[in-house]
């Protein structure tokens, strides 16, 4: 097999590709850095924002994976320009270039359930309720995700386009500023702790568990669509604090709630209905907050 993954050195790249060094698979790279943390077979180095894809090489692949993007983690501070190129633009011409070149392979993009926008809905979302939902969109990130979601809901195209809504992936190699690793290495060195109010609820994923089911949507070639990845947990901030707390067995240091602004804490409530996906491929994510917390 033959995978080509557009983006270098992202958390969710890095795992993908990480898996597919595990398959043996072939594996090609595109993006502005050359990859590291993995092995790979060829490294074509480009800005999406410049350049345009060689087209005749990628479509060799049988799957190929747009795994770039802006906009996630508010510490970066991308401008509204790098997030709807990156979000939008970028995947919008790769959907038509390989529509133009007749792909007849496979091709991924992810979108996501900030998508639901400043929900008040405490329930599990469908797919179709992340695609039509009109929530009040709270940052340029959740507007920029449903136009592209929106964009291949009605574009035509001959190859496989699956469109992944995921939750909140983690893992021991994600950012150090992210929630679990921020509250961990706060508890071992003894660093006062600051929240949002911690009410907010979200669904989370680990991140390996994501290449596992792409392979089993290949394995049973799953038709073209929008999928919910359903996560395993769904958990509180506070939840997740306290659980990170019960697990190391140090002394607290002083946990403030309710000091800390973000914009995506008016979205109250995000968790996917992953049943259209599981009963296509009959994989359900089982790994546990609580059984990777010490990998970190």
């Amino acid at each position: 097999m033959q995978v080509s993954i557009i983006g270098t050195n992202g958390f969710l790249s890095t795992a993908i590709a990480q898996h597919c060094n595990a398959k043996k698979w072939q594996l090609d790279m595109y993006g502005l850095e050359d990859p590291i943390g993995h092995a790979y077979d060829h490294f074509f180095k480009i800005n999406l924002l410049e350049s345009q894809i060689d087209y005749t090489q990628l479509s060799k692949s049988d799957i190929i994976i747009y795994a770039s993007g802006a906009g996630i983690q508010n510490n970066l501070n991308e401008s509204a320009y790098l997030i709807y190129a990156l979000n939008v633009t970028a995947p919008i011409n790769i959907c038509n270039g390989l529509r133009i070149n007749n792909y007849k392979g496979i091709f991924i993009s992810f979108g996501s359930y900030f998508e639901l926008g400043q929900t008040t809905e405490r329930h599990a979302f469908t797919e179709h309720e992340v695609l039509t939902s009109t929530f009040k969109a709270p940052n340029d990130y959740t507007i920029s995700k449903r136009m592209l979601s929106r964009f291949i809901d009605g574009y035509s195209h001959e190859f496989t386009h699956w469109h992944f809504y995921i939750p909140t992936i983690y893992g021991e190699t994600e950012n150090p500023t992210r929630l679990i690793p921020y509250t961990i290495n706060s508890i071992r060195n003894c660093k006062p702790l600051n929240f949002t109010d911690g009410n907010q609820v979200r669904s989370y994923i680990y991140v390996n568990e994501i290449p596992i089911i792409i392979e089993k949507a290949y394995e049973v070639s799953l038709p073209t669509g929008l999928y919910n990845i359903g996560g395993s947990d769904t958990l509180s901030v506070k939840e997740i604090v306290n659980l990170i707390r019960n697990l190391l067995d140090e002394e607290i240091p002083i946990c403030h709630f309710g000091t800390v602004d973000r914009k995506d804490v008016s979205m109250k409530y995000l968790e996917l209905d992953g049943s259209k996906l599981y009963n296509a491929i009959g994989y359900k994510c089982s790994i546990s907050m609580k059984d990777v917390i010490f990998k970190y």
